[in-house]
C-alpha cells in the first residue's frame, strides 16, 4: 500500500495445484440474474450456480496461498523494488501462474507485460466473458506486486537498508488474487461479463502502474463498469474485512453483502477513500472503483513485514469473499453507477448520517426486576411518588404475576405488552401483608408501539434503508433487529426509500397482517428475519410505529 505486513519467510516451497474441478453441462449452464440488486433466480439455478461456486472455493487453500507469499516474500526476491532484479523475478513468478491458468495476455503485443519507464511493468491477464451482449464490459481486478526493496527514509519506518519482504504488503493481496484465478480455471463456468486482472507495478512510488495504464489502457476506459483493488489482506484479526469505496457506485453496499460470509467474519464498509492505493486512479477516472484490505499495523513498511506473521486462514477467507463478489459482479444483469458525491462522504459525514435517535420514554412509570424463580414474577423496585402506578396503589415489593391475564413467563413479557397495548394493562399482583393475589389496572404513559423500529434512508443506497432506533422489547427487538442495520427487502419486496418503506408497514399492520418478513444485513452478512407481530388492542392512528 502507497505510500508505505505475515507465515514462513524462508525458501520457495512448490506450488501445490488443485486437480481440475469439472461440472457436468447441464450444472453449468445457468444465468444468474440480477435485477434492481436483487438475486432472481429459479430453484435449479441457484443450485447450479451454488454447486460450481462451492467447489471453486474449496480450490482456494492455505497451503497454495502460503506458497504464493512464501515466494513473493522470500528474502531472495530483495523487496521487490519496483524495476529490480527482484521485482522482475516477482513478475516471472506471477506470469507462469496466468500462463497455468490459461488466460488470455493482456498486455502489449500479446503479452501479459506492459513496460513502461525505469524498466517497470504492470501484468495483465484476461479472462473473457461468455454473454454476447456483456462480454465487451469489464472488471478490473489489480493488487500491486512491487513494495520498497530496502527501504529509504522516504517510504520506510525503518529501519533502513534491510529487505522489505513486505508480506503483507502486497504479496498477500498478489496470492488472493491468484488463488481466486485458480479457482475459476478450476471449473467450467464462465462469467458474463470479462474481468481484466492486472498486477501493478511501481505504486509504492505513487501508484505508477495504475496511472500508466490508465493513460495507456489496453482495453477502452468506457468499457470498465468496476475497479476492484486488493491491498494488505494478510492481517485479518477479530473476522475483519474492510470494504472501501462502496460510496462512489449507489447500491454497492448492498451489492457486496452476502448471505454466504464465513462465520466469524463481518464487513467494515468504510467511508474513508484516500489515494493511498491503486484504487484512486479509477475512481479519479469516474469508475466505480472498491477495494479490500485487512488494516494497519506495527509492521507496516518496515523489515518485520514478513511471512510469519500472516494470517494465511484469513487470507482464504478474503479470497474465498472475493471469488463470490466477482461471480456476482461479473454475472449481475446491471452494476451500481458511479455517484460523484462520494467525495463528500468522509468518517465524520457518516457519524452524523447514522446518528440514532433518542430513546423512547417508558410506558410504565415504575422500576421493577425480573424474577426467573417457578413461578416467574415481576417484583417492583421503586415507584415514583407522583406516577400513575403510585395512584392506583402499586408498592416497592409487589410481585407481578400475570399482564392482561397472561402469567409472566419472561423478562419480556411485561415490557412487551405493556408496548403494544392501548392506554392501560390489567395487572395481577401478590403482596406479603394480603392472602391473595389482587387485580389493578395501569395507566400507560405514549402511544403504543407495534413493530418498535425507526430508520432513516441513505443517499447512496436507494434500496435500502438503515435502522436508527430498536425499541426495547418491541416485536422488532424481540426478532433480532438490531441498531444500525440496513434494510433491504420487506415480504419479497425490495425497499424503494424510507417513506415508502413506512407507507407499506403501516399497510400491512392496519389489514392485521400477524408477519412480517425482513431481508436484513449487518455487518455484511444477509439474512432473513421474521417479525410476529401481537394484535395491540385499539391501536390509534398516530401510533408508533
Amino acid at each position: 500500500m502507497h505510500p508505505q505486513q505475515p507465515v514462513l519467510a524462508t525458501r520457495p516451497l512448490p506450488l501445490r495445484r488443485s486437480p481440475r474441478l469439472t461440472l457436468l453441462p447441464n450444472l453449468v449452464s445457468f444465468a444468474l440474474g440480477f435485477c434492481g440488486m436483487l438475486w432472481a433466480m429459479p430453484p435449479a439455478s441457484l443450485a447450479a450456480e451454488s454447486l460450481w461456486l462451492d467447489l471453486a472455493r474449496s480450490s482456494i487453500t492455505t497451503s497454495e496461498l502460503h506458497s504464493h507469499v512464501s515466494v513473493l516474500a522470500d528474502d531472495m526476491l530483495e523487496g521487490r523494488e519496483a524495476g529490480s532484479r527482484g521485482g522482475r523475478e516477482a513478475a516471472k513468478y506471477v506470469i507462469r501462474r496466468l500462463e497455468e491458468a490459461n488466460l488470455q495476455p493482456g498486455g502489449a503485443g500479446q503479452r501479459f507485460t506492459q513496460p513502461f519507464s525505469r524498466n517497470y511493468q504492470n501484468l495483465l491477464a484476461v479472462l473473457p466473458g461468455s454473454d454476447l451482449e456483456l462480454r465487451d464490459e469489464y472488471l478490473v481486478v489489480g493488487a500491486h506486486y512491487d513494495h520498497v526493496g530496502y527501504g529509504t527514509r522516504r517510504n520506510s519506518y525503518g529501519p533502513w537498508g534491510y529487505i522489505h519482504n513486505g508480506a503483507d504488503d502486497n504479496a498477500s493481496g498478489v496470492s488472493a488474487v491468484l488463488e481466486v484465478i485458480d479457482a475459476l480455471s478450476q471449473t467450467e463456468h464462465r462469467p458474463r461479463r470479462s474481468i481484466l486482472f492486472a498486477f501493478w507495478d511501481g505504486e509504492e512510488k505513487g501508484l505508477l502502474g495504475s496511472k500508466h495504464w490508465k493513460g495507456n489502457p489496453t482495453i477502452p476506459l468506457s468499457a470498465i463498469r468496476m475497479a476492484v483493488n486488493i491491498d494488505m489482506v494478510g492481517r485479518m484479526t477479530e473476522g475483519r474485512i474492510e470494504v472501501g469505496g462502496t460510496r462512489c457506485a449507489l447500491g454497492s453496499r448492498r451489492l457486496l453483502s452476502t448471505a454466504q460470509l464465513g462465520q466469524g467474519l463481518w464487513l467494515d464498509f468504510n467511508w474513508e477513500y484516500k489515494d493511498n492505493s491503486d484504487h484512486w486512479t479509477f475512481y479519479k477516472a469516474g469508475i466505480p472503483s472498491l477495494y479490500l484490505h485487512t488494516g494497519l499495523h506495527d509492521d507496516y513498511h518496515r523489515p518485520t513485514d514478513d511471512v510469519e506473521k500472516l494470517n494465511v486462514d484469513g487470507i482464504r477467507q478474503v479470497s474465498a469473499y472475493l471469488l463470490e463478489q466477482l461471480s456476482k459482479l461479473a454475472d449481475a444483469d446491471k452494476l451500481p453507477t458511479y455517484r460523484l458525491e462520494a467525495s463528500q462522504d468522509t468518517p465524520a459525514v457518516q457519524q452524523r448520517l447514522e446518528q440514532p435517535l433518542a430513546k423512547l420514554a417508558r410506558r410504565l412509570d415504575f422500576s421493577w426486576k425480573y424474577i426467573p424463580s417457578e413461578p416467574a414474577a415481576v417484583v417492583v423496585q421503586q415507584v415514583p411518588w407522583n406516577s400513575h402506578a403510585k395512584r392506583v396503589g402499586i408498592a416497592a415489593g409487589d410481585r407481578i404475576v400475570a399482564v392482561n391475564g397472561q402469567p409472566i413467563t419472561s423478562e419480556a413479557t411485561l415490557p412487551a405488552i405493556a408496548l403494544q397495548s392501548d392506554t392501560e394493562i390489567d395487572l395481577l399482583v401478590e403482596r406479603a401483608e394480603t392472602g391473595s393475589p389482587f387485580a389493578v389496572t395501569v395507566p400507560l404513559v405514549g402511544s403504543p408501539t407495534r413493530l418498535g423500529l425507526s430508520w432513516r434512508g441513505d443517499p447512496a443506497e436507494p434500496q435500502a434503508v438503515y435502522v436508527t432506533r430498536v425499541v426495547p422489547y418491541s416485536p422488532a427487538d424481540l426478532a433480532g433487529i438490531k441498531l444500525y442495520d440496513r434494510l433491504y427487502a420487506l415480504n419479497e419486496k425490495s425497499i424503494s426509500g424510507p417513506d415508502k418503506l413506512l407507507s407499506r408497514v403501516r399497510s400491512l399492520l392496519d389489514q392485521g397482517e400477524q408477519l412480517l418478513h425482513y431481508r436484513v444485513e449487518s455487518r455484511g452478512s444477509i439474512r432473513e428475519v421474521v417479525v410476529p407481530l401481537g394484535t395491540p388492542a385499539s391501536p390509534r392512528p398516530d401510533a408508533t410505529l
